[in-house]
C-alpha cells in the first residue's frame, strides 16, 4: 500500500498557521480576531493529531479552539470590538525587531545538536520511550501509555499544573471581582427601558442546548473514566464538563446557572479538585508508602495488587476533572459579567 502522504498535508497546515496568526495579530476588529484565532487553534489540533500526539490535539481542540476562543469573546463582549492601534515610534520597531530576529536566531542556532528526526538511536527513542513502552502494562495495567505518564510516572508535575489551574483562577478572580457594596452609589440607578425584542431570548436556542448538555456531560464522563484506553483524562474531560455549564450560561443568563452553581460553591469545587489529587498522595504515606505511590493503597481499593496503580491514577484524575471543570466555569463567569456576577454574554 502507498504511503499516505502526511508531509504535504504537515505542510499545508504549517502555512495556514502562520497566516492565519499573521491575521489575527492584524485585525483592529477584536471579534474577527478571535474567530481567525479559533481557526489557528483548531489547525493545531489536526498538526498535533498527524504527529500522532492524539491526547494534545484533543486538548487543543477543547480547550485552544473551544474554550479560550469563548473567553476571547466574554472579554470582549465588556471591553469593545475594536482595537485603536498606537503609533509606536520607529526606535521602538527596530528594537522589537531586532529582539525578534536575535531569539529566533538563538533558537535556531541549537537545532545542529539535536538528532536527526526518527533517529533510533537518539536517547528517547533508544532509552526512554523503550522503557515506557515495555513497563506501563507491568507497573499500571493501562494501556494508555500518555495517561500512564502523566497521572503516574510525572504525577508530581501533573499535581503541580492542577495547582497552577486553581491559582489561575483564584488570581482571575481577585483581579476581576468587584463588591457589590463598593459599586454602588447614592444617587439612583438608571434602567433603560427593556428592547421589545431580545435576540438572546431564544426558545429554540435554549431548547436545543437542553438537549445538547446531557450529553456533552456523559461524553465528558467517559472522557475522564476512559482516559485509560483511550485519549482524554481529567483535563479534557474537565474542559467539556465546563464547556456544558458554559453552553448553559450563554443560552440562559449567568443567573440561571448561579441557582446551582453559586460563586462560592464554584471556588470550593475548585479548591476540592486540588484536594481529591493531593489526598490520595497522603493517603499513599498513610498507607506506608512512598507520596503519589499507588501501590500503598491496594488494601483500600478493589482487585488485585496488580492494579493499584489503575484505580490510583483513575482517582488523581476525577480530582483534576473537577479543579479544570468549575476554574473554567469560574473564569467565564468573572470575564463575561466583568467580575460583578449579573448577566452577562
Amino acid at each position: 500500500m502507498a504511503e499516505l502522504p502526511i508531509w504535504q498535508y504537515d505542510t499545508l497546515f504549517l502555512i495556514a498557521v502562520v497566516l492565519f496568526g499573521v491575521t489575527a495579530l492584524a485585525m483592529q476588529n477584536l471579534m474577527s480576531a478571535a474567530i481567525v484565532f479559533g481557526a489557528y487553534s483548531f489547525l493545531m489540533c489536526l498538526i498535533w493529531t498527524t504527529m500522532g500526539a492524539v491526547d494534545v490535539a484533543f486538548t487543543e481542540a477543547a480547550v485552544g479552539a473551544g474554550v479560550s476562543t469563548v473567553f476571547i469573546v466574554a472579554t470582549i463582549y465588556n471591553t469593545g470590538a475594536s482595537a485603536t492601534p498606537r503609533k509606536a515610534r520607529i526606535s521602538f520597531k527596530l528594537f522589537a525587531g531586532g529582539v525578534a530576529v536575535a531569539t529566533g536566531a538563538f533558537l535556531l542556532s541549537a537545532l545542529p545538536d539535536f538528532p536527526a528526526w526518527g533517529d533510533p538511536q537518539s536517547p528517547v527513542n533508544s532509552t526512554v520511550a523503550p522503557y515506557y513502552i515495555e513497563n506501563t502494562i507491568r507497573d499500571a495495567h493501562v494501556p494508555n501509555i500518555v495517561t500512564t505518564v502523566l497521572a503516574d510516572y510525572r504525577s508530581f508535575d501533573t499535581l503541580l499544573e492542577t495547582a497552577v489551574v486553581f491559582i489561575a483562577c483564584i488570581a482571575i478572580y481577585s483581579i476581576l471581582r468587584v463588591d457589590s457594596a463598593k459599586s454602588t452609589v447614592d444617587e439612583p440607578e438608571i434602567i433603560a427601558a427593556p428592547p421589545a425584542y431580545d435576540p438572546t431570548d431564544s426558545l429554540i436556542i435554549r431548547q436545543a442546548s437542553r438537549i445538547m448538555v446531557p450529553f456533552m456531560q456523559i461524553f465528558a464522563l467517559y472522557v475522564i473514566a476512559h482516559g485509560h484506553y483511550s485519549p482524554g483524562g481529567g483535563f479534557q474531560g474537565g474542559v467539556i464538563l465546563g464547556a456544558s455549564v458554559i453552553l448553559l450560561c450563554i443560552s440562559f443568563d449567568l443567573k440561571f446557572v448561579l441557582r446551582q452553581w453559586t460563586e462560592k460553591k464554584i471556588m470550593l469545587l475548585t479548591a476540592l479538585g486540588v484536594l481529591i489529587y493531593a489526598a490520595v498522595g497522603v493517603a499513599c504515606m498513610f498507607m506506608g508508602g512512598d507520596y503519589l505511590n499507588y501501590n500503598a493503597l491496594d488494601p483500600v481499593l478493589p482487585g488485585d495488587m496488580a492494579y493499584a496503580r489503575y484505580y490510583g491514577i483513575l482517582l488523581v484524575e476525577i480530582g483534576v476533572g473537577v479543579t479544570v471543570m468549575f476554574s473554567m466555569i469560574g473564569i467565564y463567569i468573572i470575564l463575561a459579567s466583568n467580575g460583578r456576577f449579573k448577566r452577562g454574554l
